[in-house]
């Protein structure tokens, strides 16, 4: 998504000075940017929701705050999916957030992230991607087009996973060893910014996972793809 792009954009973080800076960020990278603020998810009406292109959504807060924050995106989301959404995320609702706010036009950020790297994410057209490991430096900033690019051996082996197979049952039908399945297990967590298996099937169930690795193939044909 080219800089200058969005001309709406709605900005929510519960503490002042987080909103102020996130706005003052994005007018910084975009002047003719309008911002659209917004105290409160009982703001964020349809017309509203409807106006902007772009959201940029501070969760930080309390546990409960941020578990009432995610019931309540969902269905925002399901009203605006036009809209590109960027989640700054607390480290320790990591894997939640994974599970339910990655969506095919969303980006995980942690909450910790540099306004540099907020910019370089709104100009992005990729979405579903997750960079809490905070390293998105030139990731972010190379990336053209909305695909993370695992490989077809990464592919095979997380559909696989995400069918139930164990690391020996996958070595026996791909004539792999243990190690290699490991490590291309390993490998794809790599580049999808996950840090354990918990965090993996909850990628691999989230809408992104889910059409990256086209799940919506029945069993019978996984074998033909990965044979």
């Amino acid at each position: 998504m080219t800089q200058g792009r969005h001309q709406k954009t709605i900005v929510y973080s519960r503490y002042p000075a987080m909103a102020a800076g996130l706005q003052q960020c994005i007018k910084d990278d975009n002047p003719h940017c309008m911002i659209l603020p917004v105290c409160g998810y009982e703001s964020l009406t349809p017309l509203l929701l409807l106006q902007a292109s772009l959201a940029i959504i501070d969760l930080t807060g309390e546990a409960n705050e941020v578990e009432q924050d995610l019931q309540q995106l969902q269905p925002l989301y399901r009203c605006a999916p036009h809209i590109h959404w960027i989640f700054l995320v607390p480290a320790y609702a990591r894997f939640t957030a994974v599970q339910q706010l990655l969506w095919p036009n969303s980006i995980l950020l942690p909450n910790s992230a540099g306004l540099r790297q907020i910019q370089q994410c709104t100009r992005m057209d990729a979405g579903g991607l997750s960079y809490l490991d905070g390293d998105i430096g030139e990731a972010a900033a190379g990336v053209s087009e909305a695909t993370l690019v695992l490989t077809l051996s990464e592919r095979q082996v997380l559909r696989l996973m995400a069918k139930g197979w164990s690391i020996n049952q996958i070595s026996a039908l791909l004539k792999k060893s243990n190690k290699t399945v490991s490590a291309q297990k390993n490998s794809a967590m790599r580049r999808l910014a996950l840090r354990s298996n918990a965090e993996m099937y909850a990628w691999i169930n989230s809408p992104r996972g889910m059409k990256e690795l086209n799940l919506q193939s029945t069993p019978s044909t996984i074998t033909e793809d990965v044979v």
